[in-house]
């Protein structure tokens, strides 16, 4: 009889250990329950918004890169150097939080990792008697959401608008390459959202980044192969939430939501990511189309932050 009640507490705390990160909202009827599960909500919100706040920089910095490291003057020039176009990039993001959150939200379907898609539109103008170009990058989406996966649903909307001045100091010829130095200015916002018949949760975030940057190029032909460094600091304010949207849940006595916010009070400069940055535009007579990637030295190794990013313009 010892052994088998024994044998039984065992298994008991088997199963008990077994459920920790599943949540059976049937159970919840004590304030010591729901402030345990609470924790484990509000912690997973809270990195998935601190991952935000290096992803979001890097997904649009890697906007408007062109291959040309400088592409001319607009005036006195003939012709005049100038160009426009559109960019599609993505850049892996680690969602491992929202998706810890989720599922203990009972939100099925969110998965550890995505590639966060960027669509810009994007002008280029060359320096009028110095050697200066200016970019200038905007754009705005509605929700993007996916279709029904395990129940829930992943929204996803965003605003960028993004501009830099870059410094040729070698214009380039027919041996030497042409190589620039430059600043820029990002935007960011927008948000993250993942509903169920059960419960919602949504992430809005506000980024702003500046960045300085030094690139290399070399035409050979139609091909012009490139490489750069990029140093950024960022300033956010990033925001969650989440909530019990099913008020027929059994032993619910109450309404649970929580809320949180990740910020910076202004850029850290004790806190620069670092870019490593390289590809090849190719060009067919007005039209350009450039590929490249970008990795983050400082987070690619514990957060598996790189980008790719697809452009084709108008060139003149």
């Amino acid at each position: 009889m010892k052994l088998s009640k024994k044998l039984m507490a065992g298994f008991t705390a088997l199963l008990l250990s077994s459920s920790v990160f599943a949540l059976d909202w049937s159970g919840i009827n004590t304030d010591e329950l729901y402030n345990e599960y609470t924790g484990k909500i509000n912690s997973g919100l809270n990195d998935f918004a601190e991952q935000l706040a290096i992803a979001v920089p890097q997904a649009a910095t890697q906007q408007n890169v062109w291959a040309d490291a400088y592409i001319g003057k607009l005036f006195p020039s003939v012709p005049c150097h100038l160009g426009g176009g559109f960019n599609v990039g993505l850049t892996h993001i680690d969602t491992s939080g929202l998706a810890k959150a989720a599922s203990v939200l009972n939100i099925d379907g969110i998965e550890d990792s995505y590639f966060l898609p960027v669509f810009t539109a994007d002008i280029r103008l060359g320096g009028i008697f110095l050697p200066f170009d200016f970019g200038l990058t905007v754009m705005k989406t509605g929700t993007i959401s996916t279709d029904k996966i395990g129940g829930c649903d992943l929204g996803v909307d965003f605003l960028t608008i993004g501009a830099d001045f870059r410094y040729a100091v070698i214009d380039g010829g027919l041996v030497m390459p042409k190589l620039s130095v430059g600043a820029g200015y990002f935007y960011n916002q927008g948000k993250f959202t993942a509903d169920s018949s059960y419960a919602n949760t949504s992430i809005e975030y506000k980024v702003q980044t500046l960045y300085a940057s030094v690139q290399l190029s070399k035409k050979f032909l139609f091909i012009t192969p490139f490489v750069g460094l990029r140093g950024l600091v960022s300033n956010c304010e990033n925001s969650w939430d989440w909530e019990i949207t099913n008020d027929t849940v059994k032993n619910l006595s109450k309404s649970y939501t929580a809320e949180g916010k990740v910020e910076t009070d202004s850029f850290d400069f004790n806190a620069i990511q670092p870019q490593f940055y390289f590809g090849c535009g190719i060009n067919f007579f007005v039209v350009q189309a450039t590929a490249s990637i970008t990795c983050d030295l400082r987070h690619i190794s514990d957060s598996g932050l790189w980008s790719g990013a697809l452009s084709l313009r108008l060139v003149m």
